[in-house]
């Protein structure tokens, strides 16, 4: 847990994770993209269940897609409310992060199911939740990376699929099973020339940032409950949150603190491994 504090420094794993992965390819001038085989959309998401303006993008990038990769599967113990608390609002998870990191991610909610943000290194997203149920959340989003020297751009849309399931063990604890589906299409031209030979090293990169992506939510989760008073005070003093959301957040955090939780608040701590410690104070 404490190792992903450092290595998380964009947004949030269900999209920038994989923008991050279209951001290392367009560095890699051999690299011009990676089909994957025909797959129905209908198979991987409702489609009756998209606004009819959205859903044929989301159609499009899951049929004809450059870069797919399923995460394995987590388990770990959340009560549901809190876990609904900061998928669903993304915005409130990154507020957390920033409150512990140098990062320098920016992410705004700019309409109900809308956000824009950037990784303060080229990338930009303006994505939004095209479905949001508790088993099942699709998101849309539309990419652009400029590479410093500005002589490498990438345009892409990016389809993450969050598949959730809930039970509870033999003492009734509460449990969270989720998956994290990525799908890229990538927009930009010269990139219908697959390169063959990078086709593992590109499949590498893309399941280790989808696997993180579902680690950096359950990660959130672990936090919020092993540090609830710090949780609440961030969010409630943040200025970019709704009054409304800050409320229900800190409702559903007063129900599910847990017995022993600390009154402090997580500490980050570099070492030259790159490993980091998240005590309390």
């Amino acid at each position: 847990m404490s190792r992903m504090l450092v290595r998380w420094v964009v947004i949030i794993g269900k999209v920038v994770t994989v923008v991050s992965v279209v951001s290392a390819l367009a560095m890699t001038p051999a690299v011009a993209g990676i089909g994957g085989r025909s797959v129905d959309p209908s198979q991987i998401v409702p489609l009756q269940q998209i606004a009819p303006e959205r859903r044929d993008s989301v159609a499009e990038v899951i049929r004809d897609h450059t870069f797919h990769r399923q995460g394995e599967a987590e388990t770990f113990p959340c009560p549901a409310s809190l876990y609904l608390s900061l998928l669903n609002e993304p915005h409130m998870t990154v507020a957390l992060w920033k409150d512990l990191s140098d990062s320098p991610v920016q992410l705004q909610k700019v309409a109900p199911n809308r956000y824009e943000g950037t990784d303060g290194s080229g990338s930009t997203a303006a994505w939004e939740f095209v479905l949001r149920s508790p088993r099942m959340h699709v998101l849309l989003a539309y990419f652009n990376f400029v590479s410093p020297h500005g002589n490498a751009r990438v345009d892409a849309r990016i389809v993450l699929v969050v598949n959730t399931s809930y039970y509870h063990d033999n003492n009734k604890e509460s449990f969270i099973r989720h998956n994290v589906d990525a799908y890229v299409k990538v927009d930009s031209r010269g990139w219908k020339t697959v390169a063959r030979t990078m086709r593992p090293v590109v499949e590498r990169i893309l399941e280790d940032q989808v696997k993180e992506a579902g680690y950096f939510v359950s990660l959130m989760t672990r936090l919020v409950q092993t540090y609830p008073n710090w949780a609440a005070e961030v969010v409630s003093g943040h200025p970019g949150i709704d009054a409304t959301i800050k409320q229900k957040f800190c409702t559903v955090v007063a129900q599910t603190r847990r017995p022993g939780a600390s009154t402090g608040r997580p500490v980050v701590m570099k070492q030259p491994a790159e490993v980091a410690e998240t005590r309390r104070r």
